[in-house]
């Protein structure tokens, strides 16, 4: 996309454009430059969507199965921790299970309208049934914390305090009222609760390339006298005569045709989000595709602020191409879009293989655990594995005294 016209040789081949400045040949570069980029950009935006799309027909009815099915489990595990026959390290292994299964619930964007809070609440009711005074003096002092912590004050009503460790709704119902008496969300005090966008996949290596960050340590962004520049060359009297002829020749009410009517509604819209954002570029290419004197733009004098501005548009592109997008949609291209399709199709297999074996094992725990008989051989086959990994953590004899 040339604002310069391009001499036509007598076998039909375009010819390079004789450039009369260093200028104008920088321009012609980054326009090109610039058009390559959007087509890769438009080729990654199609490639996800495609991804994206086969990832909710085939995958997502498999995550929201197997939240709902450890949602089960989390309840059915509630129903234990009240009870009075466990030693220290059963209910240890209990409560853990519990809060491995509850943080994977909170990271989850598939959970959909999981009552989380209930769970937690009911979790918390088993387990203080079981407190000691003790116990429940240190829960007085971790609560108080949490509220300093949080609100910068602490209630001074020990009986308010242990009340909040007899029933977490007490607790849940004056952080409610503290975060609202200062204006903050009602639920502003869930400090432990990841965002709906978190990454679902978050536990696989990253095998994204240069971040936006990364590229911008190395490129920097828009230098201000650039931006002055850009600025001062929008207020010029011909640049607003440009503008002025936009707006008549993409004005919809002067075209009949509905389609044609519709497209030039989008169009100048366009133009008038790129006036009121400054933005070149855009401004650029509506000229260049709607007025044939756009050419005269391109004296001396503009370039030297229209040259700046297509190199910001660069970094914008560039960082648009590799930072990726953020969110579910982010987070699903990191996990499924590999270098090649047939590594793409593995990533989904193996997703959903492992999705089936872990419903087809939630089924079998939920069928199996029916009572503490039932439920002691789990909470022991977790004794077993922590023990190995501290076992496998502690250093070798050899390690101690030789490296």
């Amino acid at each position: 996309m040339s604002l310069t016209k391009s001499k036509t040789s007598a076998k039909g081949k375009t010819a390079v454009p004789r450039h009369e400045s260093p200028a104008l040949a920088d321009f012609h570069r980054q326009w090109q430059a610039i058009e390559k980029l959007q087509a890769k950009l438009a080729k990654q935006e199609q490639e996800g969507a495609d991804i994206y799309q086969r990832f909710v027909s085939d995958i997502e009815p498999l995550e929201r199965e197997q939240c709902g099915l450890i949602f089960q489990l989390c309840q059915r595990l509630a129903c234990f921790t009240a009870r009075k026959s466990f030693t220290q390290w059963q209910r240890e292994m209990l409560h853990g299970w519990i809060e491995d299964l509850m943080r994977y619930l909170e990271a989850n964007p598939f959970r959909g309208e999981l009552d989380l809070e209930s769970l937690y609440m009911a979790v918390q009711a088993g387990s203080v049934s079981q407190f000691d005074e003790e116990m429940i003096e240190a829960q007085c002092d971790v609560i108080s914390d949490i509220l300093q912590e949080a609100f910068g004050e602490r209630p001074d009503d020990i009986e308010l305090l242990r009340e909040m460790v007899r029933n977490p709704e007490k607790l849940r119902d004056y952080m409610q009222a503290q975060a609202q008496k200062r204006g903050g969300d009602e639920h502003e005090w869930d400090d432990d609760a990841p965002d709906r966008g978190d990454d679902p996949f978050a536990d696989d290596p990253s095998a994204s390339d240069e971040t936006f960050e990364q590229w911008q340590a190395r490129h920097g962004t828009a230098h201000p006298d650039e931006v002055a520049k850009v600025e001062q060359l929008l207020d010029n009297s011909s640049l607003k005569q440009l503008y002025r002829k936009l707006t008549m020749t993409l004005h919809p009410d002067r075209e009949q045709d509905p389609l044609k009517r519709e497209e030039k509604t989008r169009l100048m819209g366009e133009l008038i989000q790129a006036w009121e954002k400054r933005d070149m570029f855009t401004l650029l290419h509506l000229a260049h595709s709607h007025l044939p004197e756009a050419d005269n733009l391109l004296s001396e004098e503009n370039l030297a602020a229209i040259n700046p501005a297509l190199k910001q548009k660069q970094h914008e592109l560039v960082a648009r191409y590799y930072d990726g997008v953020d969110g579910v949609l982010g987070a699903v291209l990191h996990k499924f879009k590999q270098r090649s399709k047939k590594k793409t199709d593995l990533a989904f297999e193996e997703h959903q293989h492992y999705l089936q074996r872990d419903i087809k094992q939630l089924h079998g725990q939920l069928a199996t655990i029916t009572s503490l008989a039932t439920l002691k051989p789990y909470l022991a086959e977790r004794w077993d594995a922590r023990q190995h990994v501290i076992w496998d953590e502690e250093r070798s004899f050899d390690e101690m005294f030789f490296r």
